[in-house]
């Protein structure tokens, strides 16, 4: 009897390191809300091929960089629902793809910029600011600027 309790209980303790360590290697995947003060925050339009044809939804959405979806929010209402995707965005502005690059309707290449968004800001955060909308001043003079709002529940 006793060997039959025991090998049970390895059973469940063997089950719940599994789940433990599934766990934990799932949150080592999950990106913190602090990563985005860590990556760059200006996103060009990735080269493309053969994407000279007219102002076709499909067609403007294959120069978008790789880490940019076109389901993704580019500003957000007051409960945190989004309200303009990148597509929308981009059809709004008349958007197209020319020899691999992203260009608006008066043909001008579209960047992609994401501020950092915190709940919490860090001690330098003022620093941060500063830098990005001096990149930001830079890429406007330029670029068409898509510029990704931050989701007022996060803050």
């Amino acid at each position: 009897m006793k060997f039959a309790i025991q090998r049970s209980s390895d059973s469940c303790r063997g089950r719940f390191l599994v789940g433990v360590s599934i766990l934990l290697l799932l949150a080592g995947l999950w990106p913190a809300k602090s990563e985005s003060a860590v990556t760059p925050p200006v996103i060009p339009a990735s080269p493309v091929a053969d994407e000279d044809a007219g102002p076709s939804r499909a067609k403007s959405l294959s120069c978008l960089p790789k880490d940019v979806r076109a389901d993704e929010a580019v500003s957000y209402g007051t409960k945190g629902k989004s309200i303009l995707t990148v597509e929308k965005k981009l059809a709004e502005m008349k958007a197209r793809c020319q020899r691999g690059k992203l260009l608006d309707a008066k043909g001008r290449e579209i960047r992609f910029f994401r501020v950092s968004c915190w709940g919490n800001p860090p001690d330098d955060y003022q620093e941060i600011q500063k830098r990005e909308n001096e990149e930001l001043g830079k890429l406007k003079k330029r670029y068409t600027v898509i510029v990704f709002g931050c989701n007022p529940m996060i803050q």
